[in-house]
Formats: C-alpha cells, sequence, structure tokens
C-alpha cells in the first residue's frame, strides 16, 4: 500500500472515495466534513437531521457524490462523542472505514482531517494512529484455502492524506512509524495464526533468522545438544515427549554500543500445546497453536526495532518448544532443575509456559539484560479476571513497571496491573523442592507472575500475560477473529522509551 500527502483543495481531489470525520452530538458539521457538505448542497446536513447520519462511534456511511465534487464516493466516519475520542479509538474507527471502503472497491482512498481534530495529540502521533488503523484494519490472513475467498480484486493501493496544519515532517515520523508499528504486528498475526504442522520450533527459529537478516539483528539459535550442555531443563522436561525438538532463539540489537544497558524481551514459544499427560478438554484445542503468541509478539517487535534503529540495545530470548504426551513426558510429581539452579516441583503439566520462560528470563539475565520483559498466553485466569479486552500485568518494580505501562498506553493497547503481595507465594511452596509450578486455581494469573518473579533476582521485571488478549474473538476496530499481535505495539513503543527517541 503506497501513502501520499495531499495538499490541494479537499474538494478538488479526483479519488475513489474521500473520507470525512464527524463527531455525535455537535451542533453542526465541522472542518473537512462541513466543506464537504457545502459542495454537496448540504445532502450530509439533511442525512444528519433524517438520522442516518450520526456520527456514532465506527459508523461508516457511504453517501453519494452526486456529480458534484471530483470524488467518486463520500464515506462520513463517526468517531462518537468528541470528550470521549482518544487517539486509540480514531485508530479503530479509521479500521472500520478502511475495511468499509475496500468492500465497496475502493483503490484510492482519501483522508480529509481537519485542524480541529488533528491539533489534539502531537501531530506525528495522529498520523501515526491513521497509518495504524488502515494498515491494522486491512490485515487479512490467507491459510491454505485453495481458492481465496477473499480475492486480491479488493485491495487499496493507495492512501492519501489530506491534513491541516501538519508538517512534512511529522507526516513522514508518523507514516515511517505507522507503517513499522503495524508491519511488525502484521508479522506476529501471520506467526501465531500458522497451524503448528507448520510452524514447529525449528520454523520459529528459522523464521527468526529470516527477520534477523532482513533486520541487521544478531542470532543465535541454541539447538538440543546446546541446551543439555547449559542444563536447560525446565525447557527440555516440557519439549521431552515432543518429536519436534526444543529450540532457544536468542536475538540481539546494539544501537548503543556505548550503554550498559539491556533490555531484555523474553516470549513464550510453545507452538502447541497439549496440556502434557493432565490433557486439556479435547473443545477449543485447535487454538492452541497460538500458544507462541508471546514468542510471536517478541519476533514482531525485534523486527520494528530494526527498522526504526532505536538509540538503545535489546536482547530477545524465546525458548521454543510443543507440550505433547508420550512416555517420555514429565509428570505431576517430578522435580526438575531449571537453567538457574533452581528446583521446581511438577504439580500440573499444563504449567508449562512458566517452565520455559524460567529458563528463558534466567537466560537474557546471563546475556546482560538489566529491565526485563516476558509476554505470554500464560494463563486462562486472565480471561476470567479481565476478559479479552486487557493484558495482565505484574512486576517486581513499580518504577519499571510504570514504564511499561506508558509504553502501553501510547501504543493503544489496554493493561491491568495485578498485585504481587508476598502472601501469594505460598501458592507455588513445595515441600521438596525450591517452589512448585502450581497451586491450585485461587489467583491463577498471579501464581504465574509469582513463579517467574523466583527466576529474576533483582532484576527490574514486567510480566505481560497476553492470553486474553491474544486472540480476536470478533471484528472489531483494528482487530479480526484470530491473532491480534498482543504486545508488539507495546514493546516496540518501549525500546523506543528505552532509547530515548
Amino acid at each position: 500500500m503506497e501513502w501520499k500527502m495531499a495538499r490541494e483543495p479537499l474538494m478538488t481531489l479526483a479519488t475513489d472515495c474521500l473520507v470525512v470525520l464527524h463527531t455525535q452530538g455537535g451542533e453542526s458539521l465541522k472542518g473537512c466534513a462541513r466543506e464537504a457538505d457545502e459542495a454537496l448542497d448540504h445532502r450530509i446536513s439533511q442525512l444528519v437531521t433524517e438520522g442516518e447520519v450520526t456520527g456514532r462511534y465506527k459508523e461508516a456511511v457511504l453517501v453519494h457524490n452526486w456529480g458534484k465534487i471530483p470524488a467518486k464516493r463520500l464515506l462520513v466516519l463517526g468517531l462518537g462523542k468528541e470528550e470521549k475520542l482518544t487517539l486509540d479509538r480514531f485508530r479503530n474507527a479509521v479500521a472500520v472505514a478502511a475495511r468499509k471502503a475496500r468492500g465497496a472497491g475502493v483503490k484510492q482512498l482519501t483522508f480529509g482531517c481537519a485542524k480541529h481534530l488533528n491539533r489534539r495529540w502531537n501531530a506525528a502521533d495522529f498520523v501515526q494512529a491513521l497509518v495504524e488503523g488502515v494498515e491494522l484494519g486491512l490485515y487479512r490472513y490467507r491459510g491454505w484455502k485453495s481458492q481465496d475467498e477473499t480475492t486480491d480484486a479488493k485491495t487499496l493501493e493507495t492512501v492519501w492524506l489530506s491534513l491541516e496544519e501538519v508538517s512534512n515532517p511529522a507526516y513522514e515520523a508518523g507514516v515511517e512509524r505507522g507503517r513499522v508499528f503495524a508491519a511488525a504486528t502484521n508479522t506476529a498475526r501471520d506467526l501465531a495464526n500458522k497451524p503448528a504442522n507448520i510452524l514447529t520450533p525449528s520454523t520459529l527459529a528459522e523464521r527468526a533468522s529470516e527477520i534477523a537478516d532482513r533486520q541487521g539483528l544478531n542470532v543465535e539459535i541454541l539447538e538440543e545438544e546446546r541446551l543439555k550442555e547449559l542444563n536447560m531443563s525446565a525447557l527440555l522436561a516440557v519439549s521431552e515427549a515432543s518429536a519436534e525438538p526444543a529450540r532457544m532463539i536468542v536475538l540481539s540489537y546494539e544501537g548503543a554500543p556505548e550503554s550498559q544497558e539491556v533490555l531484555g524481551l523474553v516470549g513464550k514459544g510453545v507452538t502447541f500445546d497439549s496440556g502434557g499427560i493432565q490433557v486439556k478438554p479435547s473443545r477449543g484445542m485447535e487454538q492452541m497453536k497460538g500458544d507462541m503468541a508471546g514468542a510471536a509478539a517478541v519476533l514482531g517487535a525485534m523486527e520494528a526495532i530494526g527498522s526504526l534503529r532505536p538509540h538503545c540495545n535489546v536482547t530477545a530470548v524465546i525458548p521454543a518448544c510443543e507440550n505433547m504426551i508420550n512416555g517420555n513426558g514429565f509428570r505431576p510429581g517430578d522435580v526438575i532443575r531449571s537453567f538457574s539452579g533452581k528446583t521446581i516441583e511438577i504439580h500440573h503439566t499444563d504449567a508449562e509456559g512458566r517452565l520455559i520462560l524460567a529458563d528463558g528470563l534466567a537466560y537474557a539475565r546471563r546475556l546482560g539484560a538489566t529491565s526485563l520483559v516476558d509476554v505470554a498466553t500464560l494463563t486462562g485466569a486472565v480471561i476470567v479476571a479481565l476478559g479479552h479486552t486487557a493484558t495482565g500485568v505484574m512486576a517486581n518494580d513499580s518504577e519499571w513497571s510504570a514504564e511499561v505501562k506508558e509504553a502501553a498506553r501510547h501504543a493503544g493497547e489496554k493493561v491491568w496491573e495485578l498485585p504481587m503481595y508476598e502472601e501469594y507465594e505460598e501458592y507455588i511452596r513445595s515441600e521438596v523442592a525450591d517452589m512448585k509450578n502450581e497451586g491450585g486455581s485461587p489467583a491463577g494469573t498471579i501464581q504465574g507472575g509469582m513463579f517467574l518473579k523466583q527466576f529474576v533476582e533483582e532484576t527490574p521485571w514486567t510480566h505481560l500475560d497476553i492470553a486474553g488478549t491474544a486472540d480476536g474473538q470478533k471484528e472489531d476496530g483494528i482487530h479480526l477473529r484470530g491473532a491480534t499481535g498482543a504486545g508488539v505495539r507495546t514493546l516496540t513503543q518501549l525500546a523506543l522509551r528505552f532509547g530515548g527517541k
């Protein structure tokens, strides 16, 4: 898709479709919408009066132009009540408009954005949100159908932006970041949508190497022999019952060689999770191909970091494996020794993600990470607590947690922090090992966080449980059914903040 800036008067543009913005509850049309209304002899005002155009949030109404303007179509996009308008709501509304236009066969789309809206925010952030809305909203996972029902016949080719009082540098910065953030998120979506027979741990490692080569990152893939030498026993225990060998994937970006500070990103890469010997229910198990969405988020973020080149150092660690079932698999009651040296009593084989992350977090520290974030589809309990709207956050350092949450807010990803009181540690206490990996149903999400906390020592660390946000339940704004790429934009924004860019 090509992005262009339009400097000509809006009503002179010969475009397939012109999008103007309208807020709900206002006394009259404003800015570009008012300009279009006047060119159309106030027919939009008439539709407002008749209740066909309300400005309701995400309302997208195609209007005939009656030959009054060069644009072939006009789309009035509702932004909801102006006092509720945020960049995130704007981004999601834009996604709806883009899909509506594509469905109508539009090839060339133009957004008219008046100064009274783009003045609300930093101009580059405003442009970035608009670009992300289009690029994320138009994502399609094509899969392996022999005949693609979506077809390429309906593909948006060019987007023009007619922006009042936005400088060229702000426009260029916004477009660049928007396209990079969206492309990285779509990379993560593609990875998490792939079936487990195609995306194995080894294939995931190959995709990571491709991203590293494309973006100029350093890459190291630890295979099973090396994992055994390093005593990565927690990762290997989970992988033992699978015919697919485990991998530890390491990507690194050095953007500030003079600095000792290193941002460590760790992603859970279980490419299929049967639950182990304590097998999951059969209903919905096909969705367990997405249990590597944390790994996908980290890979997407590293792709974006490689493109944007922030002034910071980043190390990404992805433990990758399958959790399957055979006579070699780990069992409840087993005790394993992790890479850190700490011992773990197994109480549930479906609490496997925290086991591989234990080795991943400890290894990231070994590699020099001074601040850590891990991303994982860790617990079903987080869906009970927060539904599919917000990612669960747990941390051992309030300042670092605040930094991660601010990055999420800026990126437009909703998060909510859960407490990490010492009393919760009783759920993971073991009589025969340093800890156990599961302690029953109470505080299930927090249990996962308390477990992981044991492997970061004093390093500032934040855990993102994306089990509820990694998979879209319905088409809504920038999200479609299937993988969402949750966490990519937060991690990318965090790296930019980490580097002061």
